[in-house]
């Protein structure tokens, strides 16, 4: 946590003359405004704003918040200490001018803070700046102990006048009595304020409801948002009305508000990557997805985020993160950035004592666009797809439906024109359906704990079948995979249930188990770019062919591939070359099953294969050696 955070508060400004009395038992006689007596000096005119108005004539109504501020710091103000309204400073001593020695503006110690693990506390201080604006500063207690000079520089720097002594200023500031407490998390999402969940937005904004005796939860770290615009019911009769019939358009709105649900999947990541040429629509369904929680103009491409987006993924913990245009060549940092996307998980990082510090994680719903596969685009830049990341980060074909990426244009003439309504509708109508979900399944929180699993224990099977696969297939990249598209359409379809989306029943199931038939076409079609891709490729061959590999020391007939005993496959190389390795260089399939461990060389140091024994082929040739233990036979 930082040594201290000044974060400016609402405009709220105090009046430019004198407040009448410290005494608190005179509330609002202490604290209202007097016209200015003939003859004396006039102060200038404050500013006016909504909620004060200065009058020459009159005395002058002080701002609610700047109220409740004095009248709090009037009451707990330490022993010794007094606040002289006519100079708007507090002060140690008698109450008389004479016996009364100025010190500082008027403050108040609102709140003692610290994080989750119970450390690092601080002292929140709210205070009346020189200009008249609340403000708050936020100070360690290391800071306390270790000198007033430090803390009286932070203090003036945030705007405190200060004019006495800052032995005593500390002083008092530590002998403040404060109850109320404040937990800051660092990153947005589920905490637990007692026994009631409640959720943390980016911005700072907590939904739920606390106990009076739970502590306040404040983010360290807040993503400004732009305020919601029309209503939850304009965009569910604009955008929510316009996605039926699109799946894609089905699949990234249910994918925008599946963060909250993660933790009840299991699951940390989830990534979607809608992959076409220009002019397709792909853009138009992650603006779609994104008026879920902010406006169109907050949409971030790739290349603009690629030095932070460590931190982005941080603030979207819980949530949903959408980057537009992956780069055809994209930087080292971007490539760094994707995999610890991919994984969950920050670099590990060293502090100023030389000790590990915590590396960061987060659960985040990810949704993307790019022209190419993003495997196939690094794989023409020569760099491996990390293993587990094509399961984390899915390839969508956005060009998948009739008209680009959408399949009903809703009685507009052409793709384009729907793709300018949806737009045009995400502009008016923005903001409300994650907080909305979020706020409904706070309510429902008790049953959606298990209501998620089921659900996708209910969903896979049809997805599994929509691919030819059955729920007795060995798990694999396709099953994750599938997984993860079940837990899209389950929010998809809890969201529809709780009133948030305006979709009928298994709207989402079969909207997410078309997309799941499309990803496993293009995903079958595509060469092997990581170890475990490629290891699933070679066992899926060899399940199908196992019939072709004969018992040690057969002789192979022309369909023949190779041999097997109790524990090794021992495959030709020509059946892997052509087969195995299909459109890719077999040395490219070689080196991934030997990344796999599957691959196990004979120990000659320019080649790959074993030289068999005279148990095995009495010509005693080469052969790929396969390990049976590391391979998924089932």
């Amino acid at each position: 946590m930082p040594d201290h955070d000044v974060s400016p508060m609402p405009e709220h400004r105090a009046p430019q003359s004198d407040l009448e009395t410290a005494d608190p038992a005179q509330s609002d006689s202490a604290l209202a405004v007097p016209a200015p007596n003939a003859g004396q000096a006039q102060l200038p005119a404050p500013v006016a704003t909504a909620t004060y108005v200065a009058t020459a004539d009159a005395a002058s109504p002080i701002d609610p918040q700047i109220r409740a501020f004095l009248l709090a710091m009037l009451e707990e103000m330490p022993p010794g200490w007094h606040y002289l309204a006519r100079e708007r400073m507090l002060g140690f001593g008698g109450r008389e001018d004479d016996d009364w020695t100025p010190m500082c503006g008027p403050l108040r110690v609102e709140s003692l803070v610290r994080d989750g693990h119970g450390r690092n506390w601080s002292r929140r201080i709210r205070f009346l700046d020189r200009d008249g604006i609340l403000r708050h500063v936020t100070i360690a207690e290391e800071e306390m102990i270790a000198g007033p000079r430090r803390v009286c520089a932070q203090l003036v720097s945030a705007g405190l006048a200060i004019e006495g002594n800052r032995d005593y200023i500390v002083d008092m500031l530590r002998r403040w009595p404060v109850r109320a407490r404040t937990r800051l998390v660092s990153q947005p999402g589920w905490q637990q304020a007692g026994d009631t969940p409640v959720f943390v937005l980016p911005d700072g904004s907590v939904l739920g409801r606390f106990s009076p005796h739970e502590d306040a939860i404040e983010l360290s770290i807040t993503r400004p948002a732009a305020p919601p615009c029309g209503s939850l019911e304009g965009w569910k009769d604009s955008i929510g009305q316009l996605a039926l019939g699109n799946p894609a358009i089905i699949c990234a709105i249910s994918a925008a508000l599946t963060g909250p649900l993660l933790k009840f999947a299991g699951i940390d990541t989830l990534g979607l990557n809608f992959h076409a040429r220009t002019s397709s629509g792909k853009t138009t369904a992650l603006v779609a997805a994104l008026s879920c929680m902010a406006p169109r103009e907050a949409l971030a491409t790739w290349n603009a985020t690629n030095t932070g987006l460590e931190l982005t993924c941080l603030q979207a913990n819980d949530g949903a993160l959408l980057l537009d245009e992956f780069p055809a060549q994209p930087s080292t940092e971007i490539i760094a950035a994707l995999y610890s996307t991919g994984n969950g998980t920050g670099r590990l990082r060293g502090n100023r004592k030389l000790a590990l510090e915590k590396t960061t994680h987060w659960r985040t719903a990810m949704l993307s666009t790019s022209e190419r596969p993003i495997a196939a685009m690094l794989a023409s830049a020569r760099i491996d797809m990390p293993a587990g990341l094509s399961v984390r980060l899915i390839d969508i074909p956005a060009r998948s439906w009739t008209h680009g990426i959408f399949e009903n244009l809703h009685g507009y003439a052409s793709g384009h024109a729907l793709s300018e309504a949806i737009r045009d509708a995400a502009g008016r109508h923005h903001g409300h359906a994650l907080p909305a979900f979020v706020q409904r399944l706070i309510e429902h929180h008790a049953i959606i704990a298990t209501t998620v699993p089921a659900l996708i224990e209910r969903l896979q099977p049809d997805m599994l079948a929509a691919v030819g696969l059955t729920v007795d297939s060995p798990d694999g990249p396709v099953q994750r995979v599938l997984k993860r598209l079940a837990l899209i359409a389950a929010t998809g379809e809890i969201a529809a249930r709780l009133g948030v989306l305006p979709w009928p029943q298994n709207t989402a199931s079969v909207a997410l188990t078309e997309i799941a038939r499309l990803w496993h076409r293009a995903h079958a079609a595509q060469p092997p770019t990581s170890a475990e891709a490629m290891a699933h490729r070679l066992t899926g061959w060899l399940r199908a062919n196992r019939h072709r590999l004969l018992r040690p020391g057969a002789v192979l007939g022309d369909n023949d591939v190779g041999w097997i005993d109790t524990n090794w496959i021992y495959l030709g190389a020509e059946a892997l070359r052509t087969e195995v390795a299909s459109g890719m260089q077999a040395e490219r399939a070689v080196k991934l099953l030997r990344e796999a461990g599957i691959l196990v060389p004979g120990g000659e140091r320019v080649s790959s294969q074993y030289k068999l024994p005279r148990s095995i082929d009495p010509d005693r040739n080469r052969a790929y050696r396969l390990d049976r233990s590391m391979l998924e036979m089932g």
